[in-house]
């Protein structure tokens, strides 16, 4: 799938490039159903979750990434149209920045790619938490990359200006946390509309923000790793909040309530399942890759 740039001019459009947990879809080393039929169709794999903003009141469209995941290479081919190299016809140049929510695999996972053995990257503005921008640069095999970037440290409610009426603000959720690195829901204002970007979080009891925060954005893209604790086959619960307890919470509040971040055992991949019909019964939507939500 590639996105034309005739879809973005003159606005400020977020492009879902992916909705899946880390490791994507297929998920490696699995043979359950939907791994096993992405795996014999390549065309049913599905991307780990990311989102760009693209800015296209500018003669060249300014696109941010938020979050670099493991297939950030086939992500930037989506938007080969709006990334042409200045002076290569058969390159894209880098996307003007990427903001990280967190540092596990799935959001931090296709840096590599920008580093010198792939894209080259230089320059490249890299927004992130201290404790996240820190396990980065302490570890070593980050340094061909991270020698060649422009590091830059977020902070808890602070806006980032990324033009005119655009900003993405970061909010600190309760997350999984083996390093003391912290995790960030993304906040984004548009000239006209808002948008809640929130791939993990562990419950939403833990976070007593969460319906203020959602009550007060036109658009959410909220964590539905699990739809019920029948995927875990009997593992240890793992921490995300499950489908039913986002609806039950949110389902109420005018925002716009796209779920993201599946995991490969999640039903609601089954667009004609009875799991899938009943999110959309409750005026709640799977977001999709390639989907487009103006701000």
């Amino acid at each position: 799938m590639s996105l034309t740039l005739d879809l973005f001019l003159g606005k400020v459009t977020a492009v879902v490039l992916g909705i899946m947990q880390d490791g994507g879809l297929p998920h490696a080393g699995c043979r359950c159903p939907h791994c096993a039929a992405a795996f014999a169709t390549p065309s049913q794999a599905k991307y780990a979750a990311c989102l760009a903003i693209v800015d296209g009141r500018r003669d060249d469209p300014v696109v941010t990434l938020l979050d670099a995941s493991p297939d950030i290479k086939f992500q930037l081919n989506m938007l080969a149209d709006l990334l042409p190299h200045p002076s290569r016809a058969a390159r894209l140049r880098p996307p003007d920045a990427i903001f990280l929510t967190h540092a596990h695999m799935g959001h931090i996972g296709g840096l590599p790619q920008l580093g010198p053995e792939a894209m080259n990257a230089r320059g490249l503005p890299l927004f992130a938490s201290a404790g996240v921008m820190g396990v980065l640069m302490e570890t070593a095999v980050w340094q061909p990359l991270l020698q060649h970037i422009q590091p830059h440290i977020l902070h808890d409610g602070q806006p980032v200006i990324l033009g005119d009426g655009l900003s993405i603000t970061p909010i600190p959720v309760p997350h999984r946390d083996e390093w003391g690195a912290g995790t960030f829901a993304f906040r984004v204002q548009g000239p006209n509309r808002s948008l809640l970007y929130l791939p993990d979080i562990d419950r939403w009891d833990a976070w007593p923000q969460a319906r203020a925060v959602l009550n007060g954005v036109d658009a959410a893209l909220l964590d539905a790793c699990f739809y019920s604790t029948d995927e875990l086959a009997g593992r240890t619960p793992v921490a995300h909040p499950l489908v039913n307890d986002t609806l039950a919470r949110f389902v109420d509040l005018p925002t716009q309530l796209l779920l993201t971040h599946l995991n490969h055992t999640n039903p609601l991949l089954d667009e004609v399942g009875t799991h899938y019909q009943h999110v959309l019964d409750a005026g709640v939507n799977v977001a999709y890759r390639g989907q487009r939500i103006d701000l």
